[in-house]
């Protein structure tokens, strides 16, 4: 199964294991991708999409959307909840986020409180001992990334981005923010498939992340695997 497939089928774990309508929030939604964000709004009775970028407001899957920071959002729910005049959301997804957050602890926290207990999130993010993810941190630290995505993705640089900071995504990273954000129980699978990659790299060196592959499966490094898919318990 490619990423999607496998945040999909979570979610419809979640949707099995719930009675009546889901609550969901996407935490960094965006304009939306068609290749999770249609699945959602069709499992849930109520689908929020929060981003600080306008791109939100074109997405079309949403059932609402609010364009501010989502963790912003979710300390002014859960102070909302916490009054009984907002209800909890019974299931939370921020996909690609991760790598982006200054402070993911503060973010899984903000998430965690808008989660009713025994919640769920799910996230995906590119693995940062991976080479695309030690290579994304390594150019935002010395401020190229978008002199680079210019020259590989030159069509992309209008609409992207925000800034890869990658602090704590490794597998070890993220078990430690979720404990500390209060989760009590967060797995974490380690996926790889090449083909997330791909489409950054010059044609010449597309095998490159094949290759790679095949490498950490002879080896059995599933440490060094491309994507982290996140299952989050509150």
């Amino acid at each position: 199964m490619n990423q999607y497939e496998v945040l999909r089928s979570l979610g419809q774990s979640v949707r099995d294991a719930h009675d009546g309508g889901l609550r969901v929030i996407d935490m960094g939604a965006g304009d939306g991708q068609p290749e999770y964000s249609p699945f959602f709004a069709s499992i849930a009775s109520t689908y929020v999409g929060v981003d600080p970028d306008h791109d939100i407001e074109d997405n079309e899957w949403v059932h609402q959307q609010i364009q501010m920071p989502a963790d912003d959002f979710a300390e002014q729910h859960a102070a909302a909840i916490v009054a009984g005049e907002a209800e909890p959301f019974d299931l939370a997804t921020a996909i690609y986020v991760w790598e982006h957050l200054e402070d993911p602890t503060s973010f899984l926290r903000a998430a965690h409180d808008v989660l009713r207990p025994g919640g769920t999130m799910l996230c995906i993010t590119p693995n940062g001992l991976h080479p695309f993810g030690l290579g994304s941190k390594l150019l935002a630290k010395f401020d190229l990334t978008d002199d680079v995505l210019r020259k590989l993705r030159p069509d992309d640089i209008d609409h992207y981005h925000f800034p890869v900071v990658a602090t704590q995504n490794t597998i070890w990273g993220v078990k430690a923010c979720a404990e500390a954000a209060g989760f009590r129980d967060a797995d974490v699978i380690l996926h790889d498939d090449p083909g997330v990659f791909v489409h950054y790299l010059p044609k010449q060196l597309r095998r490159l992340p094949y290759l790679y592959s095949k490498v950490v499966a002879a080896t059995k490094l599933d440490v060094l695997s491309g994507t982290l898919i996140i299952k989050l318990t509150a």
